[in-house]
């Protein structure tokens, strides 16, 4: 079918009043009409995701119907039909509209389904797929993606998120050519409702420990744990973090209030990603009102965790992916000394990470793999290592694994962990800060950096071509030692991906290191229209911790300017 042909399919049988008023107002316009229907989403390092409208380039309740009998004729033919699927949703406007959509399209095609019946965290889904040995889930969320975005992830039977080839499998079986109708779609009483407090209760029973022990082998005090101001950024995590940290024993956070309760619009959020600059600051803010020096925030899924505290002049310093990463290995490594005699350990972090978890897990006798972007990766080593214990598994994007209870990322449980992190630092009378200068000093200086340049998907893709067949000679006036093509024969793992390697600086330069060593991944986003740049600079010996990590900053500041503008439009 032409684009304008599926509009007019698409237009019989859609069942959002909005979208459709959205077609008949824009299907004069040509180019609307291609933008929406000529093109259909794909599966990206977590899930599908876009921008809420008609079209099967858009997310909409019939790209979900499309996506859900796709996914249902291959769990009928991978023989898991009769395991059952579980859906769940966030509280972006529509998201549960779709979920149901989803699951009673599933119900009809003869697979037991169950929804949990009010917005939840994506753990809690993950969480149940595993409680119940589900073939299949699927989550309609679209995480910490702009506002007016939407999505859908969708799980397998091993517990993860799906990978290559499973994913070409159900993109091949999405049909265009005979869209979903409401006369497909089961009665709402044939799919079993899940109350989401039971989710939440079986949740936290799996994901939280207790009781929990520090480094020393003695039991954490919740009264060691200092005060913490906590926001969900308008998304669903409050009230499983509520449950959560009153089952660790540990006391309530204080909340910020206008932030608490799920909001899908996201009132007063510059972004609702707490990556991006400002998204913390009525909690910054509150917790200075309180006098409190931790800050932990969710996002608006509640699989990632954010963290601030304060740096040594007392102004806010949110810890990057990679700090925080560092800290909750530490700790969780801690956790597992007991088991070390009895099973191997085993942890994870994506290629796009910083280096210092795999140096710390080898000064500990940790297995550590590097894997591709994604938690579907990350969790990878898990599945295949069963008689190791799960130790930790992370990506820079604020993604963690402290349990093996839910086989994703998951900032409920990491949050729990940071808590608990928190008071046994307090009690050794240092900060996360302190803490990560101890570990610069064990393992290595780590200073790591992220940029990230919105643009379209043409130009980045010919930026990306670009270097691949031109490869700069130097970078900020450093020479480029090493080039590593992700999609090129010798790569490790097929990705689109480029990585590369400096000499920081010259002999002759009075502040030259030998030993210093600079990394630069860059690849496009798998969830959004940006090009992402990751940065590391490494210095193993150094004499004054603070003084490098200032030195190394500047220079990875030099270096992101520099590649940033290789993918700004022309």
């Amino acid at each position: 079918m032409t684009p304008a042909e599926l509009l007019d399919s698409w237009l019989e049988i859609d069942p959002d009043p909005a979208t459709r008023r959205a077609i008949e107002a824009e299907r004069h316009r040509s180019e609307w009409v291609q933008a929406q229907f000529g093109s259909v989403l794909r599966f990206g390092t977590a899930g599908m995701r876009a921008p809420a409208g008609p079209g099967p380039a858009r997310m909409n309740r019939v790209m979900v119907r499309i996506a859900a009998r796709a996914v249902g004729a291959e769990l009928i033919a991978a023989g898991f039909g009769s395991r059952g699927a579980v859906v769940g949703f966030d509280a972006r406007p529509g998201s549960a509209d779709m979920a149901f959509d989803a699951a009673r399209l599933l119900a009809a095609m003869g697979i037991p389904t169950a929804i949990i019946d009010g917005p939840a965290p994506t753990p809690l889904l993950a969480r149940q797929l595993l409680a119940r040995s589900a073939g299949a889930g699927l989550m309609v969320t679209a995480s910490h993606n702009p506002r007016d975005d939407n999505g859908l992830k969708v799980y397998w039977a091993d517990g993860t998120q799906i990978r290559p080839p499973l994913d070409r499998r159900i993109e091949a079986r999405m049909d265009l050519s005979s869209l979903p109708t409401g006369r497909e779609l089961a009665a709402r009483h044939d799919v079993e409702s899940l109350d989401v407090r039971s989710v939440i209760a079986e949740y936290v029973g799996a994901a939280v420990r207790r009781p929990v022990f520090g480094a020393d082998g003695q039991p954490v005090d919740p009264n060691d744990v200092p005060p913490i101001v906590y926001t969900a950024l308008c998304g669903v995590g409050s009230q499983t973090l509520s449950h959560a940290f009153a089952t660790a024993g540990l006391p309530p956070p204080i909340y910020v209030a206008h932030q608490r309760h799920p909001d899908g619009t996201f009132p007063g959020l510059p972004f609702p990603n707490p990556e991006e600059p400002g998204t913390l600051g009525d909690a910054m803010a509150l917790a200075e009102d309180h006098d409190v020096n931790l800050v932990l925030a969710n996002d608006p899924d509640a699989d990632r965790l954010a963290v601030a505290v304060p740096d040594r002049d007392g102004a806010w310093h949110r810890l990057n992916g990679d700090e925080l990463g560092v800290l909750l290995c530490d700790w969780l490594i801690g956790l597992h000394d007991d088991g070390r005699a009895a099973q191997p350990l085993v942890s994870a972090s994506s290629v796009v990470s910083g280096r210092m978890v795999e140096a710390l897990c080898a000064a500990r006798g940790v297995a550590h793999h590097r894997t591709l972007t994604g938690f579907k990766w990350i969790m990878e080593p898990r599945l295949a290592h069963p008689g190791a214990r799960w130790v930790f598994g992370y990506e820079e994007a604020l993604g963690y694994s402290v349990t093996d209870a839910v086989l994703d990322k998951d900032g409920i449980s990491a949050a729990v962990e940071f808590a608990r992190l928190a008071g046994a630092l307090a009690a050794r009378g240092i900060g996360p800060l302190e803490r990560l200068d101890e570990l610069a000093a064990e393992v290595g200086l780590h200073v790591t950096g992220a940029a990230s340049v919105r643009a379209n998907t043409a130009v980045i893709a010919a930026a990306m071509a670009s270097l691949r067949a031109d490869p700069p000679r130097t970078i900020a006036e450093y020479p480029v030692t090493k080039i590593t093509d992700w999609l090129g024969p010798d790569a490790p793992h097929l990705a689109d991906l480029v990585e590369l390697e400096l000499a920081p600086t010259s002999a002759g330069s009075p502040d030259y290191d030998p030993e210093t060593q600079v990394r630069i991944c860059i690849r496009p986003s798998g969830t959004e229209p940006k090009a992402k740049i990751y940065l590391e600079a490494v210095s193993p010996n150094p004499d004054d911790v603070r003084a490098e990590r200032r030195r190394l900053q500047a220079l990875l500041d030099a270096i992101a300017g520099a590649v940033s503008v290789w993918f700004e439009p022309a």
